[in-house]
């Protein structure tokens, strides 16, 4: 049964719940009645929607390489940060391998000298997290902090 990876962040209040999708959904509603009985999580605006980061203002989806230009990235590890972010909010991925990012990497002419090595970095700064496998190959996803970290750098635009 493939793994799924849930996340909720209301507030201060943040929850990630990985496992089987019955598993996870269970969890995740147990936790929300035992922490957020008096809260109702709600569905973004249609403004928000539209305004999001993978979006143009035209309400069109930006390819990998526009979204790339519009977030200010110094180094291998931010440009990692920013595709796996675009792989999970843009493209709706639970999750990603290596292997996929560094594709992004090649189709988006900024490959990484060494994918892996930024990744495993990543992860043990707690903006990346392992996410059981994918296709026989170790998946990751982002973080909390690795998707606050990402929004900081598109609110940080040059």
């Amino acid at each position: 049964m493939p793994q799924v990876t849930l996340k909720l962040t209301m507030g201060s209040f943040s929850v990630e719940v990985v496992g089987p999708a019955k598993y996870a959904e269970a969890k995740l509603e147990d936790l929300i009645g035992r922490y957020l009985s008096s809260a109702k999580p709600t569905l973004p605006d249609t403004h928000s929607v539209l305004s999001a980061p993978g979006l143009d203002k035209g309400g069109k989806r930006l390819a990998p390489a526009e979204f790339l230009r519009k977030v200010p990235h110094k180094n291998q590890s931010d440009r990692a940060m920013a595709l796996a972010y675009y792989r999970e909010k843009v493209q709706a991925e639970s999750n990603f391998t290596t292997g996929e990012l560094g594709q992004m990497g090649k189709d988006t002419k900024y490959p990484f000298t060494n994918i892996s090595d930024s990744v495993a970095k990543l992860a043990s700064r707690g903006l990346m997290m392992s996410a059981g496998e994918k296709e026989g190959q170790r998946a990751f996803a982002l973080t909390a902090s690795g998707e606050e970290y990402v929004e900081a750098m598109l609110e940080a635009k040059p």
